[in-house]
């Protein structure tokens, strides 16, 4: 890593957020984390630490206090709200796109470098993509509503900065992350947590892309170093199944995996997942958009990742392993 730089990391307390900002207090360098919570981020970072601000990122003069210190600056902006349908779009809206305006402004006015992080969720409906990603042109009215067409949104007011006011950023796709790291209890972990605690009945014929984020701090330095400007990059591995995931925790923890069953039966259990939910004051396990996104083609082409950065994403038998006993140790799981 280039020590001379101060590097930035909007949500370090999140699951890609933390998982960074450690690699970047390993490597040594000059680390400034934003987060809401300073309870959330000593439970985070109980021994390294980076120069914490704690904000808001929808406010502009909190995103700005990110920049007082000495510069140059890289910034990781991994802030999003993640949803798969159970949060207002008001709520999303001023997180992922008003938040990246922010960020954008304030990277523009101090000549910063910046790597977004955004979504495969983003890339519009119908699209096959080229090896290069030439062709990756966020549409927001050709995504799904909610998650999927903020993060377009976003992608788009950032590659219109790049065109319009010569601002130095890269887009960072992501498809779906798993590996040790999860802080937030994400819904692939509260997945493997149900299972494992005997609380899923079924799974369901569908997957997605599952990677590892460790493989994504590995070659941090290299991104950083090779990212060009205006140019977009996928992060994922290959397509797997929900019962492909759960037949390793199977194999890990002695439980029996649960019956697959059709995707279109899923739908008829959400009103049940909700009002499960709320009584365990918990977010769903899955609603209509979660289904939705299912059925997408998840086949992303990562050539191009593999070739500039050195990326190469681990088996998904030892990322969901290592998965389970990072919810284990955490005192997640009660076997």
């Amino acid at each position: 890593m280039n020590k001379n730089l101060t590097y930035i990391v909007t949500g370090c307390t999140g699951y890609v957020g933390n998982v960074l900002t450690h690699k970047l207090l390993e490597e040594g360098c000059r680390t400034v984390g934003f987060a809401r919570s300073p309870k959330k981020a000593e439970q985070v970072f109980p021994d390294k630490k980076p120069a914490f601000i704690f904000g808001d990122i929808a406010n502009a003069d909190d995103v700005e206090k990110l920049f007082e210190g000495e510069g140059p600056f890289v910034v990781i902006h991994t802030v999003a709200k993640v949803s798969i349908g159970e949060s207002s779009q008001k709520e999303l809206y001023g997180v992922t796109v008003r938040g990246t305006q922010n960020v954008v402004n304030s990277c523009i006015k101090h000549g910063a470098k910046l790597l977004h992080i955004s979504s495969t969720e983003a890339i519009p409906r119908g699209l096959k993509l080229k090896e290069d990603l030439s062709n990756y042109a966020p549409d927001p009215a050709k995504s799904r509503k909610g998650y999927a067409r903020t993060k377009s949104e976003a992608d788009a007011l950032v590659l219109r900065a790049v065109r319009e006011q010569n601002l130095d950023a890269s887009l960072l796709l992501f498809a779906s992350v798993l590996g040790p790291g999860d802080t937030s209890n994400g819904h692939m972990s509260q997945m493997l947590i149900d299972f494992i605690e005997g609380r899923l009945p079924a799974s369901v014929r569908a997957g997605y892309n599952d990677f590892d984020i460790r493989d994504v701090a590995d070659v941090l330095p290299a991104i950083v170093e090779h990212a060009k400007k205006g140019e977009s990059y996928i992060f994922a591995h290959e397509p797997d199944s929900v019962d492909d995931v759960l037949k390793i925790a199977a194999d890990m923890t002695g439980r029996k995996k649960p019956p697959a069953l059709p995707l279109w039966s899923a739908y008829l259990g959400i009103p049940f997942l909700w009002f499960a939910a709320k009584i365990r004051r918990k977010r769903p396990l899955y609603t209509a958009a979660a289904l939705a996104s299912l059925r997408e083609d998840a086949d992303f082409p990562i050539a191009k990742t593999q070739q500039e950065f050195g990326y190469r994403p681990r088996p998904l038998e030892e990322t969901v392993r290592a998965h389970i006993q990072y919810l284990i140790d955490k005192g997640l799981i009660r076997l």
